[in-house]
């Protein structure tokens, strides 16, 4: 078995054990982009592989800041559809909940109702107002229902070496789960903490399309009209 096949089992046995491990409800943040498309991929596969056990819900959440550009957020519209289809189809407890500003925290009114300057890379206002506060509010609503959570993240080590020292200096559990910095009661799993960005791209190749019924062509479009880049779904401000 080669190192990728290896990764690859790997990581479906320890979502599995992750999985089992406790009652906790996941929560998957899912931003459209090729990363949480992995970890969603990887959790529905597992559901369905275990449909015929009594599954703890799991919880897709998505960002629309209401600002998006159309080719954007008309896919992830798209997708979502087709994974609440497939969830259905499959009798699979995943549900879908999308994180949207309070009308006093969008753009527009942030810019010319409140005299708001531009965002830029110090002065992250939108971030905050248009992301995490409203996945923060999806995410507490959850919590206060089941009384914890356990966060999924796309995030990996191999992104950057900002990203890999943070993610080294976090405190983990015996399950390698760290409690999230502002989100109470929420514990954070990144299962492909250590994947690589050519690892990524060939699993999702290699199981294309994905098991909700759509293939990742779409999705592998707009990277290439975008050189790669992507807009995640914010949880706190340490993301850039």
């Amino acid at each position: 078995m080669n190192r990728t096949t290896e990764l690859f089992e790997s990581t479906k046995q320890d979502i599995a054990e992750q999985f089992f491990a406790d009652s906790r409800p996941w929560v998957v943040a899912f931003s459209g982009g090729k990363d949480s498309t992995l970890v969603l991929q990887l959790v529905y596969e597992f559901m369905v592989e275990h449909a015929g056990l009594k599954l703890k819900p799991v919880f897709i959440i998505t960002s629309d800041t209401m600002v998006e550009p159309p080719n954007v957020i008309n896919y992830t519209h798209n997708i979502l559809k087709c994974i609440e289809k497939g969830a259905k189809k499959h009798n699979l407890p995943l549900y879908i909940n999308w994180a949207t500003p309070l009308v006093q925290e969008r753009f527009w009114s942030r810019i010319i109702g409140k005299g708001y300057p531009p965002p830029t890379r110090w002065f992250r206002w939108c971030t905050s107002s248009m992301k995490i506060k409203p996945t923060k509010r999806v995410i507490d609503r959850i919590v206060r229902k089941y009384g914890s959570v356990v966060l999924l993240l796309g995030t990996r080590e191999d992104e950057s070496s900002a990203r890999k020292r943070r993610m080294e200096g976090r405190l983990y559990s015996e399950r390698r789960l760290n409690p999230h910095h502002e989100i109470q009661n929420a514990l954070v799993y990144s299962p492909i903490q250590y994947w690589t960005t050519d690892d990524v791209w060939e699993y999702l190749h290699l199981n294309n399309p994905a098991p909700w019924g759509e293939p990742h062509d779409t999705m592998i479009g707009l990277y290439k009209q975008a050189n790669g880049g992507e807009c995640p779904l914010i949880i706190d401000l340490n993301t850039p």
